[in-house]
């Protein structure tokens, strides 16, 4: 068992200065080109932009308020609102044949940004936040989300630096590729007085309330199996979970992560991950399905691996994509000390809305 310990998750940052690092023509467009920042390509108007040019980037599931000026002309691509303020959510696109995720603007036009002393903190300055999904019906929360657990979030691929990809290159055989479901996240913990804990992406949530979360831990021997001192993570999906685009014919559960903690005193330092070859027999039989892939050896090549990925859950539908886990279960500095990263299919996205 790796004793590494779990930190507290880092925010998602939504909004980065990035550098142009190329422009490519997109077939048969005379006023639309792509630019590739990071590994993200993002559809922008032709000779708006150069190569090396300085940007604010902006990711999909980013929610821009509209009563920015900078961000009015998306209002009439539609509006949500959160926390009382109308916004734009930005989703993947398909322009012309190219898939463009997220936005750029000229870093001229963020004057505020020249003397912001913390580029994590951008994304608030300009009031972005990231968009979730409203929670499903009867779930009421007892509190934030447990700080001795890291949030399920993984890293996307094409936001991985050179110097984390060459980690993950460099211990290649141990990383395994699960199908990545389109769901929502569970995190379940008992602590030493055998309370049994349920979470969500966000909040822990009340046990005396119905909803899939308490349902689930029911129905998946999660009440049974965990023990004090133990934790479990995964992914619910079927039913009514996001519209259930898998068509499960009943809810499901797939388990992606397990490990321990301290039950008389949880913090960050007594956390560990168990390594997914010494699960326990209950976690193991939910855990989510193997692909039988190589590693890729680019970033470019984890993205198109998934873009026409068909599910194992469900066959013949199409996969969201695949999360790598290190078996091992120790975490990278790269990925937020988590043990995991992911690619997500840019035509699965467009289909359903991400």
């Amino acid at each position: 068992m790796t004793t590494e310990a779990v930190p507290d998750a880092d925010e998602r940052r939504l909004v980065t200065i990035e550098t142009i690092a190329a422009i490519v023509a997109i077939e048969g467009a005379d006023a639309i080109e792509a630019a590739h920042v990071r590994g993200w390509t993002v559809v922008v108007k032709r000779d708006q932009f150069a190569v090396g040019d300085q940007v604010v980037y902006i990711e999909v599931d980013a929610a821009l308020p509209i009563g920015d000026e900078r961000f009015a002309f998306l209002a009439a691509r539609g509006t949500k609102v959160l926390d009382g303020v109308d916004v734009h959510v930005l989703k993947t696109a398909r322009l012309r044949g190219v898939y463009s995720q997220g936005i750029v603007f000229p870093l001229g036009d963020f004057p505020e940004f020249a003397d912001a002393d913390d580029v994590a903190s951008l994304d608030a300055l300009i009031g972005v936040a990231k968009w979730e999904t409203p929670p499903p019906p009867g779930m009421a929360a007892l509190g934030p989300f447990p700080a001795f657990l890291q949030k399920t979030d993984a890293e996307r691929v094409q936001n991985l630096d050179d110097e984390t990809w060459a980690a993950i290159q460099a211990d290649a055989p141990q990383w395994r590729a699960t199908e990545k479901v389109d769901g929502t996240s569970l995190t379940a913990w008992r602590t030493k007085d055998g309370a049994l804990h349920v979470a969500g992406r966000n909040w822990e949530l009340d046990p005396a309330t119905t909803n899939v979360y308490w349902e689930a831990v029911a129905a998946f021997g999660i009440a049974d199996g965990l023990e004090p001192g133990q934790w479990v993570q995964g992914e619910i999906a079927g039913g009514s979970v996001q519209g259930n685009p898998l068509k499960f014919d009943a809810l499901r559960v797939l388990t992606f992560g397990f490990g321990t903690f301290d039950a008389e005193s949880p913090s960050i330092r007594t956390t560990s991950r168990t390594p997914m070859d010494a699960w326990p027999d209950w976690v193991e039989k939910l855990s989510a399905p193997a692909y039988d892939f190589a590693l890729p050896a680019t970033v470019r090549e984890a993205v198109d691996q998934v873009e026409t990925l068909k599910s194992i859950l469900a066959p013949g539908r199409d996969a969201e994509g695949v999360v790598w886990t290190r078996i091992d279960g120790v975490g990278l500095a790269g990925l937020g000390d988590r043990a995991a990263w992911k690619s997500i299919s840019a035509r699965y996205l467009t289909k359903h809305g991400g």
